[in-house]
């Protein structure tokens, strides 16, 4: 298992560049990990792709079911909201800021991050260059390499 932040998921669902990397990865594991969180986020991603005109008029709803289905079927486990969670996020906060030079994380990168440690995950999956940096300084075996 490895934990996925919702910059990874979407790219199981959306066909960009670098989508197919993605895919290996999912394969390469048999559950995906990540915040319970993670689904509004990918909600909103297909949505604002939709409304950039990226994707065709409802698309965006058809992609989320997939998603949505997906987890039902428990391909993806959510960790959801909890004190261990609370806790943990703000260790995630301090380690980056205390950096020199700091990592300015953003909430919810450093929410998922933090649900990644309580989960005890140890790859971090993920496409967003500041939360590839983050998930470094937390000593994640961060993917793709």
């Amino acid at each position: 298992m490895s934990y996925w932040d919702t910059s990874a998921l979407v790219k199981l669902y959306l066909r960009e560049s670098d989508s197919r990397r993605f895919e290996e990865l999912a394969e390469e594991t048999n559950r995906l990990v990540t915040a319970a969180f993670a689904r509004h986020e990918v909600r909103a991603a297909f949505r604002r792709r939709e409304a950039e005109g990226a994707l065709a008029a409802g698309e965006s709803a058809t992609l989320f079911q997939l998603f949505d289905g997906d987890n039902a079927r428990g391909e993806i486990e959510a960790i959801s909201d909890s004190a261990a969670v609370e806790a943990e996020f703000a260790g995630v906060l301090e380690t980056c800021l205390s950096r020199q030079p700091p990592i300015f994380i953003r909430t919810l990168d450093a929410w998922h991050l933090a649900s990644a440690r309580v989960s005890g995950e140890t790859e971090f999956v993920t496409a967003d260059l500041r939360q590839r940096a983050a998930a470094l300084a937390l000593a994640f075996n961060v993917l793709p390499t």
